[in-house]
């Protein structure tokens, strides 16, 4: 080879490449090894390895740049071997490739910091060229600054999950529009035909029967509104993945009336409540002024901050109470749970992007709200008290 020498599985490069660092791989497949050494040994200095014990054995003793990984492997997954990884070599920047299917535990490592970038099999020499060049500059970046290394895996991170929520949101959009389409016609065909068998005489029909019919007649109207919100919503979600790093958007752009949306809201997120042993209340009027956002965002606001409220408040009996209020030229929305509240060192990191005090959570609900609000002129606010539990208040600009 022109650039380096072969030497128990080892690609020495030019002096240039080892300046710049180790490229280790690891695949149990000898044909990927394979592929992987000589698409990129001539440019960098790599070592593929196919087990992750010798992965690790060899982490302990010299420095890896890039740590580049199979997620399926026997006696060991990907993501196993980057955690541990993580503790021996914490500079080094670790990728995992994976199948479209095994993004689940993909999603669980980014929000860990186990990895900084993910690649889909099988994956394109030229895409994996630039995320090697990528991961070697921020290496180096790194050992130059530890705050910047950590603002950069940050943004990797995001950028990571918005690829993934991407890729789901494709797929969702069209089912949510062809249902919002046709929860309409569900109500224009259903709702005349249930009228007509109410009016009916029929002897054989109880009282109990007509009763639970009327009520039924009378609560779909309502229950088509709910779907037609909630289509409404996933469909414009992959609108607003494109416009996730716009600035700002001065003046106003969306004026909405804000009840059927926390009406929405509270019904999406009271089954959670009810299986918790709890339930959601509203206390407030009946109706509320216009305010400045759009539905969809509004909409995205309260179920997280509700289902946040949720998952907080007490183990039985718990209660999470929407309360309305105005203040000068806005409108506002307090979630206030009954559960432990949180501790100041908690509250200081609430709403900090990755950052969750539950294992399963992505640590960016509070973020993406504070967000979406923000852009709008809106606010968010959080106060705690420990063993006394957390209210969330959302302030909107008034439509004056």
């Amino acid at each position: 080879m022109t650039t380096g020498e072969r030497d128990s599985g080892v690609v020495k490069g030019t002096d240039v490449t080892k300046e710049r660092g180790l490229i280790l791989y690891v695949d149990d497949e000898w044909p990927n090894r394979l592929v992987f050494e000589q698409s990129f040994a001539k440019h960098y200095a790599v070592r593929v390895l196919e087990s992750p014990h010798a992965a690790l054995e060899l982490l302990t003793r010299e420095p890896v740049a890039v740590l580049v990984t199979d997620q399926r492997m026997p006696g060991m997954t990907g993501n196993e071997l980057l955690a541990r990884a993580k503790e021996l070599a914490p500079d080094t920047v670790r990728v995992i490739i994976t199948a479209y299917s095994d993004l689940d535990p993909i999603l669980q490592a980014v929000n860990s910091g186990l990895v900084a970038r993910y690649i889909l099999k099988p994956w394109d020499r030229v895409e994996l060229k630039q995320i090697l060049e990528w991961a070697l500059a921020q290496y180096t970046r790194s050992r130059e600054s530890s705050t910047l290394q950590l603002r950069l895996r940050d943004s990797e991170r995001l950028v990571t999950i918005g690829g993934i929520a991407a890729a789901v949101m494709h797929d969702a959009t069209r089912p949510m529009v062809q249902l919002g389409d046709k929860v309409e016609d569900l109500l224009a065909r259903v709702s005349p035909t249930l009228g007509r068998l109410l009016a009916e005489t029929n002897p054989s029909r109880s009282i109990e029967d007509l009763e639970k019919l009327a009520g039924f007649i009378e609560e779909l109207p309502a229950v088509v509104r709910e779907l037609r919100v909630a289509s409404t919503e996933v469909s414009e979600l992959a609108g607003s993945l494109r416009s996730f790093l716009e600035p700002a958007v001065e003046g106003l752009s969306h004026a909405i009336d804000p009840m059927p949306v926390v009406t929405y809201a509270i019904a999406a997120c009271q089954p959670a409540a009810l299986r918790a042993g709890g339930r959601i209340t509203w206390q407030g009027a009946e109706t509320l002024p216009e305010v400045a956002i759009a539905q969809t965002e509004l909409t995205q606001v309260l179920i997280n901050l509700l289902e946040n409220a949720v998952q907080a408040m007490k183990p039985e009996g718990g209660r999470v109470t929407v309360t309305a209020f105005e203040e000068a030229s806005r409108v506002g929305l307090r979630i206030a749970d009954d559960g432990a509240g949180m501790a100041a060192d908690v509250l200081a990191k609430a709403g900090r992007p990755f950052f969750s005090t539950r294992r399963e959570g992505a640590g960016l609900g509070i973020a993406q709200s504070r967000r979406l609000l923000e852009r709008r002129g809106g606010v968010l606010r959080i106060e705690t008290e420990e063993g006394k539990g957390t209210t969330v208040s959302v302030l909107l600009r008034r439509v004056l």
